[in-house]
C-alpha cells in the first residue's frame, strides 16, 4: 500500500490546492518576500501523514454508511460461505465489502489497486462482526442443528477462514482483536456455548427482523444443500485451493440477487 499511496497522494495535494482559500492563514515573513510558491499541504512523500487522514476519512465514511443504511449490510450466511472459501485460499487473501456483497481478493498487484479505487481499507472488516453473530443465531441454535448437522462443518470452515484472516493481518493489533472476538462467537456456538459474547453496536440496528428474514429466504433447502456438499467434499479434497471456485462462482450467483433486496 505505501507504493500505491506514493503514486496517487500527488493526485490528491491537487484537491487539496484550494485548501487554503477555506481557512484564514496569516503569511510568513518569509513568504511575503519569496516569489517561489508554498509547499504542497500534502507532500507526496509523506505517506504517514497521509494514512492518518486516510484512516479519518474512513471514519467519516462509516458515520455516512450507518446513516444512510448503505453497503453495510451484509448476508449473514454469504459471510459465512465466504469465509469458508478464504479458509482454502492461500494466505494474504483479502476481502473487500461493497455494495454490501463481500468480495474476496486473493494476493497480487492489483489487490492494493482494487482497494484504493474502491475506497476500502482493512478497517472494513468491522462489518463481519454483525452478520457473523446473526448467522450463527439462526443457522447454528439448538433447532437448526438438529434439521441439518452438517451446518457446523460449514461454520467450522469459517472459523479456519477467520484463522486465515488473523494470519494475514497479524501486524495489526486493532484489527486481529476485532478477528479474535468473531472467532471466539463461532466458537461458541459450534461448542453449543449458547451465551454469546456479543453485545450491540451501532450497526446491529440495521439489522431488522424484516431485513434479516428477506436475507435468510433466499437460502431455501436447495440451495442449502448444494452449499454443504460442497463444503463436504472441499473438506475431503486435497485439492480444494482449486475446486473451491465451485462455490466461489455459486455465492457470487447468490450475491446478484442480495443486490435486489
Amino acid at each position: 500500500m505505501e507504493t500505491i499511496e506514493n503514486m496517487f497522494g500527488c493526485y490528491i495535494n491537487e484537491e487539496s490546492e484550494n485548501f487554503g482559500k477555506q481557512k484564514k492563514v496569516v503569511k510568513s515573513q518569509t513568504e511575503k518576500h519569496s516569489n517561489s510558491p508554498p509547499p504542497p499541504q500534502l507532500p507526496c512523500n509523506k505517506s504517514n501523514e497521509f494514512k492518518s487522514n486516510k484512516y479519518d476519512d474512513s471514519l467519516k465514511n462509516d458515520d455516512e454508511c450507518i446513516k444512510h443504511n448503505t453497503n453495510i449490510i451484509l448476508d449473514p450466511l454469504s459471510v459465512i460461505i465466504k469465509l469458508a472459501i478464504i479458509c482454502n485460499k492461500s494466505n494474504g487473501t483479502k476481502i473487500l465489502i461493497k455494495d454490501g456483497i463481500v468480495h474476496i481478493q486473493e494476493p497480487g498487484l492489483f489487490q492494493g489497486i482494487t482497494r484504493y479505487i474502491n475506497k476500502t481499507n482493512r478497517y472494513d472488516l468491522q462489518y463481519l462482526y454483525n452478520p457473523i453473530f446473526f448467522a450463527c443465531k439462526y443457522f447454528l441454535n439448538k433447532e437448526a442443528r438438529k434439521k441439518n448437522p452438517e451446518m457446523v462443518d460449514l461454520f467450522i470452515c469459517a472459523q479456519n477462514g477467520i484463522s486465515r484472516l488473523i494470519e494475514t493481518y497479524k501486524g495489526n493489533t486493532i484489527i486481529r482483536i476485532c478477528l479474535n472476538y468473531c472467532f471466539v462467537i463461532l466458537d461458541n456456538y459450534i461448542k453449543e456455548i449458547y451465551n454469546p459474547i456479543f453485545r450491540d453496536d451501532d450497526i446491529t440496528k440495521l439489522y431488522t427482523n424484516e431485513i434479516l428474514s428477506k436475507l435468510n429466504e433466499i437460502w431455501t433447502p436447495e440451495k442449502m444443500k448444494i452449499v454443504l456438499d460442497m463444503i463436504h467434499f472441499l473438506n475431503d479434497d486435497k485439492s480444494a485451493d482449486e475446486n473451491v471456485k465451485s462455490l466461489d462462482i455459486f455465492i457470487q450467483n447468490i450475491d446478484k440477487r442480495m443486490r435486489n433486496i
